[in-house]
Formats: structure tokens, C-alpha cells, sequence
């Protein structure tokens, strides 16, 4: 009995590295206060910071997207409605990671429940060159969704292997509304393509 307990035991300890080998968690915010998971700092940026009437700022909020009493995820208040041009957003730090073995970065968003939020923005990627690749998401709604990127379907031809930073960008072009809050949390890289398990 006892070996029939340790050899399941073993398997399910192979099964859990097989996985983790599967995914590159980045950020779960679940400390409430930089670094992320991979050690790099975050916070906001504004295009212009000396026009008031724009900006964006961040806050750890008790996080209900798995456990309400556990954790915490991010709150993005920005305001791009201005009579100048209007973009900022917030960036993470990936501090050089290697993700040339993944394919799709994925991560949960919502809006708030009084639907003053924009329903699209940006996300970038940057490498260590300082080369960049910008994706578009869209349908955030006030429920959390789990927003699935194929990254490396771009032309952008960026260094996979180091990376340097992760950036939201709301501007005023593309915001459904332009001053609103939403909620991002758990930023993962994974090896799975989009729209397959």
C-alpha cells in the first residue's frame, strides 16, 4: 500500500512540473505591492504630466477574481479626456525573461459594475533592443474574462529570449470611455496556442 502511495505521489509531483514547464507566471499581484513574479517593479505612466486633465493610476484592490479572501488584483483608474492629446497606462517590468518557448500571454480583466470603463485598449511587449509589439484588446465587460494573446503572430520580430517590459495603454483614440477603472490580474506566458488546450 505504502508503495502504491508513493508512486502516485511521485506521479502527481511529475504532473505539477510538467505544467508549471507550461507556463511562465509574470505578475498575480496577490502581495499587494511590487515586484511582480519574476522580480521587476510596476506602476503607471502618463504621456503628460503636466496636463492635468489626463493620467492613470494604480491600486491593489482584495482580489475576487479566485479567492476574495486571499490575494489581491490591480485597479487602473485613467483619464484620457482631454482637449490635448490623451495616453498613458501602466508597465511591468519583465526583467529579461526568456519567453522564446511560449506562444501566448494571457491575463483576466473586467470593468466595474456601473460600466463607466472602456471596453478597448492596448497591450505592448518590449524587448531588450527596445523593439515593441502592440496588441489590441477588446469586449472587457464587467465580469472577469480571460483576455488570450498569440504574441508571436506579428511581424515585429522581436527578441523573444529578453525581454524588457509589458505596458497597458489607454489613449483617447481608441477608449470606448475615456476616464473609467478596470481590473487586470494574473499575467501569465503560456505554451498552449489560442483556442487550444
Amino acid at each position: 500500500m505504502k508503495k502504491i502511495i508513493g508512486i502516485t505521489v511521485f506521479v502527481l509531483l511529475l504532473c505539477s512540473v510538467a505544467f508549471a514547464g507550461n507556463e511562465l507566471l509574470v505578475a498575480d499581484f496577490d502581495r499587494g505591492e511590487p515586484p511582480n513574479n519574476v522580480g521587476g517593479s510596476y506602476g503607471t505612466w502618463n504621456h503628460d504630466p503636466n496636463d492635468d486633465s489626463q493620467g492613470c493610476y494604480f491600486f491593489a484592490e482584495p482580489d475576487d477574481f479566485k479567492n476574495p479572501t486571499k490575494g489581491s488584483c490591480i485597479r487602473l483608474d485613467y483619464d484620457v479626456q482631454s482637449k490635448n492629446p490623451a495616453f498613458n497606462g501602466f508597465w511591468m517590468k519583465l526583467n529579461g525573461i526568456d519567453i522564446s518557448e511560449y506562444s501566448t500571454l494571457s491575463f483576466w480583466v473586467k470593468g466595474t459594475s456601473d460600466g463607466k470603463f472602456t471596453s478597448r485598449f492596448k497591450v505592448e511587449l518590449k524587448d531588450k533592443e527596445g523593439k515593441r509589439s502592440i496588441y489590441p484588446v477588446q469586449d472587457v465587460t464587467p465580469d472577469w474574462k480571460e483576455v488570450k494573446i498569440d504574441f508571436k503572430d506579428t511581424k515585429a520580430g522581436l527578441n523573444w529570449k529578453s525581454m524588457s517590459e509589458l505596458v497597458i495603454v489607454f489613449d483617447d483614440i481608441v477608449a470606448t470611455y475615456k476616464e473609467g477603472t478596470i481590473f487586470v490580474d494574473h499575467f501569465v506566458f503560456k505554451k498552449e496556442k489560442v483556442g487550444k488546450k
